[in-house]
């Protein structure tokens, strides 16, 4: 049963569709439904969301229409290569849209069949195209601005306080996973289900701070604070894995000194404590534990403990500030600094764009577009520009998906019912209706369930294509027009061109979660070995925002697919840890003495090959004895390069192998 606030959604989206029908009408608009079914297009529970995809319709409505009114004027004469032009302008617009992994992406995927709409229908009177795209513009922005003016006024829903509760429920699973690391537990279910809630929430939170801007609350005046909150999120997941893997070897090795044990307590003892206060105090503790280690250059556990001395400043700094980020933001305490840490442990706010199946994306749409143009050339079917809009919007509406064919085909399910429905209301109850509001009331029954279809993420798809589709079947207008014959060619060509997507997609485009999956870490090992040999982005916080980009990607897919997301997810993060040393070294080598940077040049090259070929096989033995030659190179000097190099070197080491005997070290301390 729908609850109160799914009553009042579905009771404010109704009303925003019949004020909108009700305006078209008194204007006298071509196709008044359009406005209708734009109400539930654009409908959102939340106000932010609501509002910026209304925005985006508009861009997006203004940018296909404006290709319409260029290609069909000038290529109307010739059929095949205005089907051409329009199928691939229907391709480029949803390529784009796959690249940009944000809500403005719908203003890109629309422009792209907004185009087909406008433009298939009309190769019968191509000397009115101006018109009608104008007419559809109107229609359109009447539509949302009715949605976003009911949703605005009538017990709005900010975006605010649902992004607060979900930044607030980071605290237990980063407090568990600190707790843990600091323990020396490298694995186990709290710390796969934090690795797991992390990358997620830090991913979905992304598409919410896009919309924030355009929300109701006062917490869009703090949209870069919890911008960087999610940037510190990301990178505190790196350094609590460094954290757990020293921690482990330092107790393997019988090397947890009391002084350092004491520390642990005390970091341990300020995460749970929950707040930013006494970090300087924590952050001093740990800085006198390194100056006061005089093996922390000579010896194997010395450089342990010196790396992790570091690790913990960087984990108490980033929880820190995002602590008192997340005070401002949950709590309402006053903004911080915008930029409160700086470093290369810092991940950039950066995303990745998978060229490949955005390409693939759009050639199944071009191909099911112009197959279907074909059969409505060939055929001369006079609904076939219906099919021709279908097939375009039916590819492009779940081109985000791994494998969009499941959701295409629920899409038919749907269509048919409300097809069904239509046709109840079209010819038995809408003859018997006298005035708009009869129509209201006899619409509100449907209206309602369409509307709660749509508050609820597991059924929004299905109410959204229930509301357009719907909405469309009708055709409403100023007055009554019955047309058996030419509702059931409008029914065969939405279920036809559904198919066709259909099959097109099953063919072509269908890809599983885990092969997904699979791509984004290889992927990320090519960064890593391009970090290596000096070919990629040589940032410490570019690869870092990259490769925790492609995790927040990774986990819910495999999540999905395979049962081992959460070695896949540990995984990357040991990627990511190598690429990182890599990219210190590269930029230490050149400072250090010849023969030494001449070693490191040669054990980057070693991580280069080994991430080229399969780094889930056990590294090479030449890379262990390269790396153990270097410390001894290295081990001892005064230099601060070379007390960098050192750091850098037993981190690659750790990392690669975890499990070896520590370097006999122990004859440069005498």
């Amino acid at each position: 049963m729908p609850k109160p606030d799914e009553i009042l959604f579905a009771l404010k989206t109704f009303a925003g569709a019949m004020l909108a029908l009700f305006i078209a009408l008194w204007l006298g608009l071509d196709n008044p439904y359009w406005s209708m079914a734009t109400a539930y297009i654009v409908a959102q529970p939340l106000a932010g969301a609501m509002r910026a995809k209304g925005v985006y319709r508009l861009a997006g409505t203004l940018a296909g229409g404006t290709a319409a009114v260029v290609l069909v004027p000038n290529l109307v004469d010739a059929p095949v290569l205005l089907c051409l032009a329009l199928a691939l302008w229907v391709g480029l617009c949803l390529y784009l849209s796959l690249l940009d992994r944000s809500p403005r992406a719908y203003a890109f995927m629309l422009a792209g069949y907004t185009a087909g709409i406008i433009g298939f229908p009309s190769v019968t009177a191509p000397a009115l195209i101006f018109q009608t795209a104008l007419t559809r513009v109107e229609e359109i922005a009447i539509g949302i601005g009715c949605t976003m003016l009911i949703g605005t006024i009538v017990f709005p829903r900010p975006l605010g306080p649902v992004l607060s509760r979900r930044i607030a429920t980071w605290v237990r699973p980063a407090i568990d996973w600190a707790r843990a690391a600091l323990a020396g537990h490298r694995d186990g279910e709290v710390i796969n289900a934090a690795r797991r809630r992390l990358a997620i929430e830090a991913s979905d939170v992304a598409m919410m701070i896009s919309q924030l801007s355009y929300d109701t609350s006062p917490l869009r005046a703090s949209a870069a604070h919890v911008a960087r909150l999610r940037l510190y999120t990301l990178s505190l997941m790196p350094v609590l894995s460094s954290v757990s893997d020293r921690v482990a070897q330092l107790r393997a090795l019988d090397a947890l000194t009391p002084e350092l044990t004491s520390v642990l307590a005390s970091v341990d003892e300020w995460v749970t404590a929950g707040g930013p206060e006494n970090a300087d105090a924590v952050n001093a503790q740990i800085a006198g534990l390194t100056a006061n280690d005089p093996e922390s250059d000579r010896t194997w556990p010395g450089m342990l403990r010196a790396s992790l001395c570091l690790r913990l400043q960087e984990m108490v700094s980033l929880i820190r500030h995002a602590r008192a980020i997340r005070r401002h933001v949950v709590e309402g305490d006053a903004a911080p600094a915008n930029r409160l840490v700086e470093g290369s442990f810092v991940a950039a706010a950066v995303q990745i764009h998978d060229h490949g199946l955005a390409l693939l994306s759009a050639a199944a749409a071009i191909l099911a577009t112009l197959l279907v143009c074909a059969f409505w050339i060939t055929t001369a079917w006079t609904a076939g520009a219906g099919a021709a809009v279908i097939v375009a919007v039916a590819c492009s509406f779940f081109a985000a998906q791994d494998d969009p064919a499941p959701a295409i085909a629920l899409m038919i399910r749907d269509a048919v019912i409300v097809t069904i429905a239509a046709g109840a209301y079209l010819f038995l109850i809408l003859p018997v209706v006298e005035s708009f509001l009869e129509l209201v009331l006899v619409l509100l029954p449907a209206g309602l369930i369409i509307g709660v279809l749509v508050s609820r993420p597991a059924s929004f798809s299905t109410g959204m294509v229930m509301g357009a589709f719907g909405a469309t079947d009708l055709a409403l207008g100023n007055g009554y027009h019955g047309d058996f014959a030419g509702y059931v060619n409008s029914a065969f060509a939405l279920v036809f061109g559904l198919a066709a997507a259909l099959i097109v997609t099953r063919l072509l485009r269908s890809v599983g979660a885990e092969w997904s999956a699979a791509r984004l870490m290889r992927a990320g090992w090519r960064d890593v070995a391009a970090a290596a040999a000096a070919q990629g982005a040589h940032e410490r916080a570019t690869l870092t925002g990259i490769m925790m980009d492609r995790l927040g990607l990774m986990m819910p897919r495999l999540a999905a697919a395979a049962p081992g997301a959460d070695q896949a997810g540990a995984a990357m993060l040991t990627d990511l840890r190598v690429g990182l040393n890599a990219i210190g070294l590269q930029r230490q080598a050149g400072q250090l003495p010849a023969a030494l940077g001449q070693e490191i040049g040669t054990i980057l090259a070693e991580v280069a090959a080994f991430y080229r070929g399969n780094p889930r096989a056990p590294a090479p033995p030449a890379l262990l004895r390269a790396l153990d030659h270097a410390l001894m190179l290295t081990a001892g000097a005064p230099s601060r390069a070379r007390t960098e190099a050192l750091m850098l070197l037993s981190g690659l080491r750790s990392v690669l192998f975890p499990n070896s005997a520590p370097p006999e070290l122990y004859e440069l301390a005498a």
